[in-house]
């Protein structure tokens, strides 16, 4: 294993005769003469107390054990060994280091620059697999419901034991952001240069990524799962709108469509991560209440053709349609419970709709009137409906990337400790992020000849921060990262000041 792996335990606390056990079990085979040689080093002066040695930066690491040290003194030590051992060994050596060595045999003496190596080409594959995602399968990631996962047509079919574990809106758009910020990266040849070069020479962060991209795959699939869900859910409800138009889109499909705007504008406005109902259920992603489609104006479009008579009257059939909705999912798992008449009418959740619930309220609105059930009528009402609630968003808003003025938005939401500690690490984000804005200000003031001359994999990766540090999305997707998961924020932290001494140096 990498000895980056050795040192992401030294920094996370593990003590140093841990360490020494670590490296003398599992760091003799390191491909890199460097890693070896230290190693060796460290391995023979654990095992060795008979004569005294020379006090050395390795050796008064590795004899903690024998002096009486405070534990911060103890744990500043470790992770200045951390950041020592990945600065010296993260990376290959380099071409002078190679040409340097008289070692026929080294390693990476043979290495064809012309080839990609194995860990890079895996790398690369896992990128590809994000670039073949759709924009409407990102944007299905807050915009389509848990409920349809498992979705049949044919009752016959096996029935799921258990309902889908609800993915809240938060989650949605955290996701959102993560395959939004993986896309636009992939597509920057020096951003996507930096994380592979990260992902090759840094174990932890390799280890974590595949395990991150395996969930992520596994999500993608069950959202796209959601997604036919609900279009064959509402082509059931809605039989007579399954059909094009003068052989353009299908009805139902430009209503799925339209759904992803509405959620979009929906989510964009205040207060729309707060619960609405008396318990979390009202935070499930993928639906929206009765309450957000009155402030994009959606009522006031059925107002206008009739279809309703105001908004009071809006109300209770959303509420009747809710209440059979949660009566039928109920029966499908083999569920049964009483439903308070008096609850449907004061509890926020039977307001809340999905699509297929939207889809069943606009059918029932338009089932009084024949017109109003022709097809062409449908589809220019669903137009109308999607302008309005475009409209909405006003001012420098409408040309702002959606997912990244989500991911902000998300940043506040939850209870104060919650976002209390979720803004301490933003905050400390963008503090990087406007370092490596500061930094490349100074690399551009440099000739393109001295930029050449400092090629490396380390300049390399220095290069994609200053790439990414511009881009909106990649920025977004970042933060996520380091505000969620802890394993990869000590990464972050660790990259930062291996950045940081490239950079002050130059």
């Amino acid at each position: 294993m990498s000895v980056l792996f050795f040192a992401s335990l030294l920094y996370c606390g593990v003590s140093e005769t841990a360490f020494a056990l670590v490296v003398e079990h599992g760091g003799r085979g390191h491909p890199s003469l460097r890693v070896t040689n230290y190693c060796r080093r460290a391995d023979k002066h654990h095992r060795t107390s008979s004569s005294p040695q020379p006090p050395t930066a390795a050796s008064s690491l590795f004899s903690s054990a024998s002096n009486t040290v405070s534990e911060t003194s103890r744990i500043t030590k470790t992770k200045d060994m951390a950041l020592q051992l990945m600065v010296e060994n993260a990376m290959p050596p380099t071409n002078n280091e190679l040409h340097d060595s008289n070692d026929a045999n080294h390693p990476l003496g043979n290495y064809d620059e012309d080839q990609r190596t194995p860990v890079e080409s895996e790398f690369l594959s896992l990128t590809s697999t994000f670039r073949s995602y759709s924009e409407q399968d990102i944007q299905s990631l807050t915009t389509a419901s848990t409920r349809y996962l498992h979705y049949q047509e044919d009752d016959s079919q096996p029935r799921k034991p258990k309902r889908p574990r609800r993915r809240s809106k938060e989650e949605g758009i955290r996701y959102r952001t993560l395959y939004s910020g993986v896309q636009a990266a992939s597509l920057e040849p020096k951003i996507l240069r930096a994380f592979t070069i990260l992902f090759e020479d840094y174990a932890p962060i390799r280890l974590a990524g595949r395990r991150i991209y395996k969930h992520l795959n596994t999500v993608m699939e069950e959202v796209r799962e959601e997604r036919m869900g609900e279009i064959t859910r509402a082509r059931e409800i809605c039989p007579n709108w399954d059909r094009r138009v003068d052989g353009g889109e299908n009805v139902i499909e430009y209503a799925r469509n339209f759904w992803d705007t509405l959620m979009d504008e929906a989510l964009l406005l205040d207060h729309s991560l707060e619960p609405v109902a008396k318990d979390e259920e009202s935070q499930e992603g993928g639906v929206i209440s009765l309450y957000q489609l009155i402030h994009l104006g959606i009522d006031k479009v059925l107002i206008q053709d009739g279809l309703v008579n105001n908004t009071a009257e809006l109300e209770c059939i959303v509420r009747q349609i809710a209440l059979e909705d949660v009566v039928e999912f109920e029966k499908h798992y083999n569920q049964k419970k009483e439903h308070d008449l008096q609850e449907v009418q004061d509890d926020g959740k039977y307001l809340e709709m999905t699509f297929a619930i939207f889809m069943k309220m606009l059918y029932q609105c338009t089932s009084l009137q024949k017109q109003s059930q022709n097809v062409s009528h449908v589809l220019i009402m669903l137009q109308e409906m999607e302008k309005v609630a475009l409209d909405h968003r006003i001012g420098d808003l409408q040309d702002q990337d959606t997912s990244t003025l989500l991911a902000a938005k998300a940043v506040l939401s939850g209870s104060n400790s919650k976002c209390k500690k979720r803004q301490k690490y933003s905050n400390r984000f963008d503090e990087y992020v406007s370092k490596f804005n500061l930094w490349e200000q100074k690399f551009l003031r440099n000739s393109n000849a001295e930029m050449e001359e400092q090629q490396s994999r380390r300049f390399e990766i220095l290069l994609g921060c200053f790439v990414g540090a511009r881009n909106e999305k990649n920025v977004a997707a970042l933060k996520i990262v380091y505000m969620d998961y802890t394993a990869l924020r000590l990464g972050g932290d660790l990259i930062f000041q291996l950045m940081s001494k490239i950079a002050n140096n130059y």
